[in-house]
């Protein structure tokens, strides 16, 4: 089952990032969810099972969340063409959070220290590999130089590093270095120049 859930999870990250449009972005995202979970599960302890849930559940709040902000993207733009969004409307703020979700923004992080330390090894370098990087890179692809994501990347440099000084589970530990790294991604996402994005 493991084995399964790793190759549908792996092959939705790539339908994500080869999406086309806001639409069939969604649809990959909750694919990402539904079959990354398994991956948590199949450690099948009772930590496991509940940080599992957990982690189905505040997935699955981001892509409502996408879902909205692309409706309201549509409505205002008449576009479901995933390029450049900004955060010129309401429509790119709510896809702005829900990308913040899985990217693990600050006080939007809590599910990936919860839940990446409860999967099996396996599970924990492909969970590592993929859910992240997808959110960076449609960051990438959709807000590049948007200055506010140079602030919140700074942030998430610097607060992981406090938590995982003073955690005694190493797993926990590579979990907040994951979200020290991906501080550093988003901060470039939001310098936006070419070298920034290409690093």
């Amino acid at each position: 089952l493991q084995q399964v859930a790793a190759l549908l999870y792996a092959g939705s990250a790539l339908g994500a990032a080869f999406a086309g449009d806001l639409l069939t972005l969604f649809i990959f995202w909750e694919l990402l969810t539904l079959t990354s979970v398994f991956l948590i599960w199949a450690r099948r302890t009772e930590r496991a099972m509940q940080a599992g849930i957990r982690y189905l559940m505040i997935q699955i709040l981001s892509g409502l969340i996408l879902l909205a902000g692309l409706l309201v993207h549509c409505s205002e733009t008449g576009s479901l063409a995933f390029d450049f969004i900004g955060i010129g409307g309401t429509g790119g703020w709510l896809i702005l959070i829900a990308f913040g979700i899985k990217a693990c923004f600050p006080f939007l992080h809590n599910w990936l220290t919860d839940a990446y330390p409860e999967a099996t090894p396996t599970g924990a370098v492909f969970l590592s590999a993929f859910t992240t990087k997808v959110a960076i890179y449609t960051l990438a692809r959709g807000y590049p130089g948007t200055e506010p994501l140079i602030y919140i990347g700074a942030a998430m440099t610097c607060f992981p590093i406090f938590f995982a000084v003073i955690e005694n589970d190493l797993r926990r530990v590579l979990a907040y270095s994951l979200i020290n790294q991906l501080g550093y991604m988003v901060c470039g996402i939001g310098i936006g120049t070419a070298l920034a994005l290409n690093g």
